[in-house]
């Protein structure tokens, strides 16, 4: 049942806030998954999908990351905090006998405090607003686990494709070895030839031990952001589907996107939840300057010799003489001041946040765009040539070992391209706050 009501809370805060992870476009917003809370469950989904796509990854850290644990526990101390807000003063009961002459019995007074004005009314509101901007604060974490997600997801898929690509150098420099004992043994190249094939082959292994190191990392990086246990087995699609699959300049809504930055980022809605703390707070000090009224009542004996029993009532009333919350009203104003002041500096940095990270995507692209129009090719057919040349005799050990080193290069800066592709877009999800899914999807 708990559970339940956490993730009920979830999903109220994404459609409160900025429709985190319903949202396809600015325009559009789409279900992450139509699936029961049963069949979400971390253990299903990895037992269900072949592949872990991203979507699938968020909703894993939705339902398992331990920061959004942590962060939706904070509700229920700002909803103790409305119950505190409700508070009406306790009813006072005393008894008192005054033991001199003529003195009068008092077996029962009842005494009230009675708040003046609209002092409890905004207090309340004071504790509203805090549970509304909690509930943001919330939503903030959340959209930062889907960035850290993201990139982890990313990260990971890089590492196994370098790793991969370790693999493959093992292989090719066990195919030389192989062609250079052969042209040894006939006598074609001499020991040092063959002994530095066989260096390249050690190198390539210390590599491949490198590349799985990054790789365990990342999965155990990726596992954590997952809030799964660090050797949890899972299998991501590669890499190459998350290249671009349209440029950025095509997707829907780029060129309002400033403005939707203005709109969905969290830091705004959350400075406006401040601003609504502080006018409340101001309210609730100037209310504060009428002082309560305390009014008793009791049925008094005059003194102990007479029978005479009659009413009695009494009340105080404090004097602001020297109190009147002026220190709080001065500090409430003073913080509407730094508030707007934190109002211009926030939109200010969404502009410069907004306008680099576009900048980020549209240069990842242009050096994908090289990669898959004409240099990975290229640089395979080249270096196969080179290998055949060498076998026939043709080329020495020095052109297939440049060539290798050259085609090696190309395509880890390749891999290492979509992987910054793919931060510079996490970065602008996070700069605009909505989802850009589009541009890796058709």
């Amino acid at each position: 049942m708990k559970n339940i009501k956490l993730l009920s809370l979830v999903f109220f805060i994404l459609s409160f806030s900025c429709s985190f992870f319903l949202q396809k476009s600015f325009a559009e917003q789409i279900k992450l998954s139509e699936e029961s809370p049963q069949e979400s469950s971390s253990e299903n989904l990895i037992k269900k999908t072949g592949l872990l796509t991203l979507k699938e990854a968020l909703s894993l850290a939705l339902e398992n990351n331990h920061h959004i644990k942590s962060a939706i526990a904070t509700l229920p101390v700002q909803e103790a905090n409305l119950i505190i807000a409700k508070y009406r003063p306790n009813p006072i009961i005393n008894s008192n006998n005054e033991f001199v002459k003529g003195g009068s019995i008092h077996p029962l007074q009842v005494g009230q405090t009675l708040e003046l004005g609209k002092k409890r009314h905004w207090r309340i509101e004071v504790a509203k607003e805090q549970i509304s901007k909690t509930e943001l604060e919330i939503a903030k974490v959340l959209w930062e686990i889907h960035t850290q997600v993201h990139i982890g997801y990313s990260d990971l898929a890089s590492g196994l494709e370098l790793f991969n690509l370790a693999k493959g150098r093992i292989d090719f420099y066990k195919s030389l070895l192989d062609v250079a004992q052969k042209r040894f043994t006939a006598g074609d190249i001499s020991q040092l030839e063959l002994d530095r094939a066989n260096m390249q082959l050690l190198s390539a292994e210390n590599e491949l031990s490198s590349a799985e190191g990054r790789l365990k990392k990342s999965k155990v990086d990726f596992n954590h952001a997952l809030g799964l246990s660090p050797d949890s087995d899972i299998t991501l699609s590669d890499i190459e589907e998350s290249k671009p699959k349209i440029k950025l300049n095509e997707y829907k809504g780029i060129d309002k996107i400033l403005d939707t930055a203005l709109a969905k980022r969290l830091e705004i809605a959350i400075l406006e939840k401040d601003f609504g703390i502080t006018r409340a707070q101001l309210k609730k000090a100037r209310w504060e300057r009428i002082p309560n009224l305390y009014v008793e009542g009791a049925v008094v004996k005059p003194s102990f010799r007479d029978n005479i029993w009659g009413p009695y009532f009494g009340g105080q009333f404090e004097l602001p003489v020297f109190n009147r919350k002026q220190g709080e009203i001065k500090q409430a104003k003073a913080q509407i001041e730094y508030l707007q002041k934190e109002e211009e500096r926030i939109k200010h940095d969404i502009g410069i946040d907004v306008a680099n990270a576009l900048h980020d995507v549209e240069i990842r692209e242009q050096q994908i765009q090289r990669f898959q129009e004409k240099l990975l090719t290229s640089s395979e057919n080249i270096l196969e040539m080179i290998k055949t040349a060498y076998e026939k005799g043709k080329l020495s050990l020095t052109d297939v070992l440049n060539a290798e080193q050259q085609n090696r290069d190309l395509q880890q800066s390749y891999l290492e391209s979509l992987l910054n592709y793919q931060v510079a877009l996490a970065s602008l999800e996070y700069a605009t706050g909505v989802p850009l899914y589009g541009l890796t999807e058709e």
